[in-house]
């Protein structure tokens, strides 16, 4: 089985950004010199509220993947998982919230894990990786 995760380096930025509301909720006065006595109790919803975000998009960044295997394609984004396989796939391109397979039904799944943006390291994008190794699944399957 092959997986593609969203980037090492997005995981990590997605838990370093937890720090900010733990630090205003363990040391308050680091925001604000007033708050020695610890956090208002007016800046208690805010804060909460960016914690659980925060904690919703780290959650996003270490469950999105990409799987293929046995000539399937299994893309699991925060918000519901697909599964096809890899004969189905028509085209593979960038999408607005990542990489988008098109399937011979017409449909489209979008793959949050894979991110397509305009700055890349090396030679091509990484999507364009991901979509030969499906492409190479879809042709093996047709054999």
């Amino acid at each position: 089985m092959k997986a593609w995760r969203v980037r090492w380096w997005v995981r990590i930025l997605s838990v370093a950004a937890l720090a900010f509301p733990v630090a205003g909720f363990l040391a308050p006065s680091w925001f604000n010199p007033t708050w020695e006595e610890g956090l208002p109790a007016d800046q208690w919803p805010w804060l909460t509220g960016i914690f659980v975000v925060l904690l919703v998009v780290m959650w996003a960044a270490f469950y999105a993947r990409v799987e293929l295997a046995g000539g399937h394609v299994r893309v699991v984004n925060p918000w519901r998982t697909h599964t096809f396989s890899a004969r189905e796939v028509v085209d593979t391109r960038p999408g607005r919230f990542g990489l988008e397979f098109e399937l011979s039904s017409g449909r489209k799944v979008a793959a949050f894990a894979i991110q397509c943006t305009l700055v890349y390291i090396g030679e091509e994008p990484r999507w364009v990786g991901v979509a030969r190794a499906v492409e190479a699944a879809r042709d093996a399957g047709r054999l």
